[in-house]
């Protein structure tokens, strides 16, 4: 209700529509996000393949991996915002690339968690935007985004085997600029 009756009203102010994880959102709730979002021109954050275990339950119940039925509902476009995406595949990479979905990466609850690794170096290379978050405390222990910075630059160099991958800039871009324009 607060969106539908505030959402615009305001000049510096925006809503986004914030349903938790695909596998939280049944098909008629997904119809009905895409619908706001584009009726009121809305960001969707999501979480998405978050963990392998997400993926694999996606594919028994729906036939698809969570990304395409996101995708079949016209939900992965310059709105969508998906945190976490531990576990892309390359056409996934290219299909973000192509719709400008951004992705917002959080390392050290991926890591305490041990969901995966976010492939930031590949996104980066495809040209999709990616940002820093913490994600919460219940699964980081603290909103310390410099901290963040820190361990994407580490992780995005132990991942990709690259020591130039994910540098102070781009880091520094991560968090600033590309923060801003995911939202």
């Amino acid at each position: 209700k607060l969106f539908l009756t505030q959402s615009g009203k305001y000049q510096n102010v925006k809503f986004s529509l914030a349903p938790h994880a695909p596998y939280t959102v049944s098909d008629p709730q997904l119809k009905i996000i895409q619908h706001l979002s584009e009726k009121h021109n809305a960001k969707v954050h999501m979480h998405v393949h978050e963990t392998e275990t997400e993926v694999n339950e996606s594919l028994q119940q729906y036939k698809v991996r969570p990304l395409t039925r996101l995708n079949n509902y016209g939900l992965l476009n310059s709105n969508f915002l998906a945190v976490h995406c531990t576990n892309l595949n390359d056409e996934e990479i290219d299909l973000f690339a192509e719709k400008g979905v951004s992705v917002l990466h959080c390392p050290e609850s991926n890591a305490k968690l041990a969901s995966g690794y976010c492939p930031v170096p590949k996104l980066l290379k495809r040209g999709v935007l990616v940002a820093l978050g913490t994600d919460s405390c219940a699964s980081n222990n603290n909103l310390d985004i410099l901290a963040e910075m820190r361990m994407a630059s580490l992780l995005g160099k132990l991942f990709s085997k690259d020591s130039s991958a994910n540098d102070t800039f781009d880091c520094l871009e991560m968090v600033t600029i590309n923060g801003a324009k995911a939202l």
